[in-house]
């Protein structure tokens, strides 16, 4: 360390001969050292020597009292010429906008393309669950109400070509394949009081 000069001496850049050496400004602000005061650094040194100093005047062992003050000065030392921490990366704490979930599930909007529904896929898209999802007791339950429909001659299932006495026989005994109209549907919902999403537009 030069003593005119508050810049470390390995800081000096060694220039071609005949040229006055180089000085590299260093990082450390000279009013703090790593952000920490000399004044705050002074008095910590003033405190800890005062400290093994009363140490000795009330009794202790000599050497004890200066063997516990080097080690606190070695330590402010230590902590004050120690690497800086690295910045750690700031999180985003960004506002999460929560969107609220309709009051209906909303289903794919192809559903209102279809024409001709099985009972098994009618019966999801009542509760507005895809076709083809596992059934749920309300799928069922309205996979029943819509055989019982059927059965009871309020809902029409689709017309076929075939044999007059094997409609016959579906619509007496209607099960989870058999087809109804988007029309026939519509109708029986609108009885109901209720118009499903899929069935309107």
């Amino acid at each position: 360390m030069s003593i005119d000069s508050p810049v470390a001496d390995d800081l000096i850049v060694a220039s071609p001969q005949g040229a006055p050496p180089v000085h590299v400004a260093s990082s450390v602000p000279l009013g703090s050292v790593r952000g920490i005061s000399p004044l705050l650094f002074i008095a910590a040194a003033l405190l800890i020597g005062t400290g093994a100093i009363a140490a000795i005047a009330t009794g202790a062992n000599v050497a004890l009292s200066i063997l516990v003050g080097y080690a606190a000065f070695v330590g402010t030392i230590a902590v004050i010429r120690a690497p800086a921490p690295a910045a750690q990366p700031r999180e985003a704490h960004e506002a999460v906008t929560l969107v609220p979930l309709p009051n209906e599930p909303a289903t794919a909007a192809a559903w209102k393309l279809v024409n001709t529904f099985t009972l098994s896929d009618a019966s999801r898209l009542l509760c507005n669950i895809e076709p083809g999802a596992a059934a749920t007791q309300e799928s069922i339950a309205w996979g029943r109400a819509l055989i019982d429909a059927i059965k009871g001659g309020d809902l029409a299932i689709a017309p076929k070509t075939g044999a007059a006495q094997s409609i016959d026989r579906e619509r007496e005994s209607p099960h989870y394949m058999t087809e109804v109209t988007r029309d026939a549907l519509r109708v029986w919902a609108d009885q109901k009081g209720s118009m499903p999403a899929f069935l309107r537009g």
